[in-house]
């Protein structure tokens, strides 16, 4: 009866901890904010812009986004961005595509994206 007990708080300790650290596996999930003429006019309006790793969705991304910011997050935009032909001389190739998470916050919060 002990050992059930013991397992069911060793469990609820585990998700508890989760709530407020970020995972290590989650430390690389945005690249870098997109800091372009349109997403400096969409800031203004409480959107903003990161590019973020192919393998994350909006659920974690708006987690992650509340941790590192400290604000609320009303709402994820997704966008795959594809990769592009490019040819330099005879040489063929491809500009990489890349996903790009618009973000809006609570009216009244901001991202200092300079800083951080």
């Amino acid at each position: 009866m002990a050992k059930k007990e013991l397992v069911k708080e060793t469990k609820v300790k585990s998700v508890a901890k989760k709530d407020s650290v970020i995972v290590s596996e989650h430390f690389n999930m945005i690249k870098k904010p997109c800091i372009t003429e349109k997403a400096s006019f969409l800031a203004e309006s409480n959107f903003y812009t990161f590019e973020i790793d192919k393998r994350f969705n909006k659920i974690e991304v708006k987690d992650f986004i509340e941790r590192k910011y400290n604000v609320h997050v009303e709402l994820v935009r997704i966008i795959n961005v594809p990769k592009k032909p490019k040819k330099r001389g005879l040489i063929k190739g491809f500009r990489s595509g890349f996903k790009k998470a618009i973000v809006r916050v609570k009216a009244g919060e901001q991202i200092d994206l300079t800083s951080k």
